[in-house]
């Protein structure tokens, strides 16, 4: 039988696919928008544990049409190891244009580190029901490859009615994972690396990309057709790379609902620093759009239109590579004075005694501000029961030098907004993140 650390550390590892350098992935934070200007207003602030330029978390609960619950537990059904730090919501989809055949869906992973929704033709059923998206010159089916540092997700692209919380996009696209009717997998595809296309290897019923962009590959995959991305299909077992237009990507939901479309924030309350069984939390959609939502005294720091990086320094070193991602479940840095794990654990941190540090974050609309974070002893952490699925203030290695990821830890006790590229909020345009 594996150990508690070693079953913790192969299936949160999986989460940690930020730092893919495949261009327009589906799964990454990498995505090709286009324009200029980045938003927020020119200031600096300071964070301190669970709060940071006075946006808390409060209860974590919010109410209204524009909310989605959260919540972050041991997972989906069929999950065979231990899952930790990772935001579930539910997702109702229907065939377009239908209010039969609608199907809703629990456990799917809440990712402001990707564009689109993804899920599992398990936890749809029947995946017939939704139409498949086609290409316009052809008519031939399109499908996607969603490419992971740990593995990939491979699918259909069909079209749904999706609703969050009160609120419904009509005729989405969205990739439907491991969709029987193209079980082949392009060989582009599958050398990405490990299937991901299983409630156990997924740890979710699908992904609910709220990125900073639009679509998940944008302009790149109008002009041509990139590897390890879209595809047409002209039966099932052939797929060819194709290039898509925008308006066919598989996009983001938050940029499509008919109101609060802005942007979104996501919002947990502080949590017990030795772990707790689960907490609950609030998606809400918009920016500034209503009394839910008001931004208070946060403050955006601009990322990168082309990537949705900004900059950090921390202890010495900038890292140029720095992002805020709910779907991934710890700190990921480099810090070689912070003493390591041993065993299957080892590349997370194990000081001796919690370690308070902070980093100074540097937007693209040149606001700085410095925020601080705990890093515990993981091994203790891991020794806590199996259903101990809250695990704050744990860090691990990256395997970059140029590489911050701040994951779902920081989000507990705050209030955390992703702006989409473009989008007006009283913080300015984004893209941005805020807090």
């Amino acid at each position: 039988m594996r150990s508690a650390e070693a079953s913790l550390s192969r299936t949160l590892s999986q989460r940690l696919r930020l730092w893919g350098l495949a261009l327009c992935t589906a799964a990454a934070l990498v995505a090709c928008g286009g324009g200029g200007g980045g938003g927020g207003s020119s200031a600096s602030s300071s964070s301190s544990g669970g709060s940071s330029g006075g946006s808390s978390g409060g209860s974590g609960v919010v109410s209204g049409t524009n909310v989605v619950a959260l919540v972050v537990d041991s997972g989906p059904s069929g999950i065979t190891s231990r899952i930790a730090n990772l935001p579930y919501a539910s997702v109702t989809i229907c065939p377009p244009g239908s209010a039969s055949g609608c199907v809703t869906i629990d456990h799917v992973l809440v990712d402001t580190g990707s564009v689109g929704l993804r899920l599992l033709a398990s936890a749809i059923g029947t995946a017939t029901n939704f139409p498949l998206q086609t290409s316009t010159a052809s008519s031939t089916p399109y499908a996607a490859c969603g490419s992971f540092v740990s593995g990939y997700t491979w699918g259909s692209v069909r079209k749904a009615d999706v609703t969050l919380g009160g609120l419904t996009t009509a005729s989405l696209p969205i990739q439907v994972i491991a969709d029987p009717a193209y079980p082949t997998v392009p060989t582009a595809c599958s050398n990405t690396g490990s299937s991901q296309n299983n409630v156990s290897d997924l740890g979710a019923n699908g992904i609910l990309g709220i990125g900073h962009f639009v679509q998940d590959c944008g302009n790149a995959c109008v002009a041509s057709a990139v590897s390890a991305a879209y595809y047409t299909c002209a039966s099932a077992s052939s797929c060819t790379p194709a290039a898509i237009p925008l308006a066919q990507q598989i996009a983001n939901p938050v940029a499509k609902m008919p109101s609060d479309n802005n942007g979104s924030m996501i919002v947990f309350p502080t949590v017990n620093s030795g772990g707790q069984t689960t907490v609950a939390g609030s998606l809400v959609m918009g920016i500034g759009t209503r009394t839910n939502n008001a931004v208070g005294s946060a403050v955006a720091y601009g990322v990168d239109r082309s990537t949705g990086y900004l900059s950090s320094a921390y202890n010495g070193r900038t890292y140029s590579r720095t992002a805020f991602d709910s779907g991934s479940n710890f700190y990921f840095f480099s810090d070689s004075t912070l003493a390591r794990c041993s065993g299957s654990s080892s590349s997370f941190y194990c000081p001796t005694s919690t370690q308070t540090l902070s980093a100074t974050i540097s937007g693209t609309n040149a606001v700085s501000g410095t925020v601080s974070f705990r890093i515990a002893n993981a091994s203790t952490l891991f020794t806590t029961p199996s259903s101990t699925a809250v695990l704050p203030d744990v860090g691990a290695t990256l395997g970059s030098t140029t590489g911050f990821l701040f994951g779902l830890p920081f989000y507990y006790g705050r209030s955390v907004f992703t702006a989409i590229i473009d989008a007006s909020t009283p913080l300015g345009t984004g893209p941005f993140v805020a807090f």
